[in-house]
């Protein structure tokens, strides 16, 4: 038992020297007109009303299956869940006072296909705003393996100076069927995200962890987009 707990911690540690754990809420939306719904969301978002949100982005997908229909994710983040929770409320009421014109907006362009609330295990918010990402939907059976073997993966990754990142989250209600966790890699492009990957798919540190975790793990979709916009986010 003590060998168990001392391992357990070790993880604990390993995984937060690693990260700021943030809570994020995102919702797929599909959007009919970007470019309205964008002008709209920028003058509700730089309003006095806006400014009291916790960090907001924007993100636009770029490859998904004919699975998903959404255009586009709203997401919310902070390193204190009570901001996430609060957002629900003011939105609400920001709709309700249709501030910049919000409520027609979202009634006449967006419709929602799902909402994701989850926290990140693995990730530095530094990074968030890497103009490439690919998001794997994965299954996981047993998550104290999985995060202790993509740790020493992400040690490996680290170590090639790469200036892309690896993230792992944790999907604690809404999402997809089946997904329970997200693993994120960000670039600075497509093209040097396919460069890395390239490579490293092939090392030693990446032929491990798949052959470690295949048993207990399934990737079920892969995604990739892009940031349109930070808000709140200093």
């Amino acid at each position: 038992m003590k060998k168990i707990i001392i391992m357990m911690i070790g993880l604990f540690l390993s995984f937060h020297s690693y990260s700021q754990q943030v809570t994020w809420q995102c919702t797929n939306v599909i959007v009919d007109n970007p470019s309205a719904f964008m002008s709209v969301w920028n003058d509700f978002m730089d309003s006095d009303f806006g400014r009291t949100l916790s960090p907001n982005a924007i993100f636009q997908f770029d490859h998904t299956s004919s699975e998903f229909s959404a255009t586009h994710q709203v997401c919310w983040f902070s390193e204190n869940a009570a901001d996430i929770q609060a957002n629900w409320e003011k939105f609400r009421n920001s709709k309700m006072m249709n501030i910049s014109g919000i409520f027609e907006t979202w009634n006449e362009n967006v419709k929602e296909e799902a909402t994701v609330l989850g926290q990140s295990l693995i990730a530095d918010p530094a990074g968030f705003d890497l103009k490439f990402a690919v998001v794997y939907l994965i299954k996981v059976e047993d998550p104290a393996s999985y995060g202790a073997e993509f740790t020493k993966m992400k040690k490996a990754f680290d170590a090639t100076e790469r200036d892309g990142v690896l993230e792992l989250h944790e999907i604690l209600a809404g999402g997809e069927p089946g997904v329970t966790h997200e693993v994120i890699v960000r670039s600075k492009s497509m093209a040097d995200w396919l460069e890395a990957r390239n490579e490293f798919v092939s090392t030693k540190a990446f032929q491990e962890f798949i052959s470690s975790t295949r048993p207990y793990s399934d990737v079920l979709h892969v995604l990739t987009g892009s940031p349109v916009q930070f808000y709140n986010a200093n």
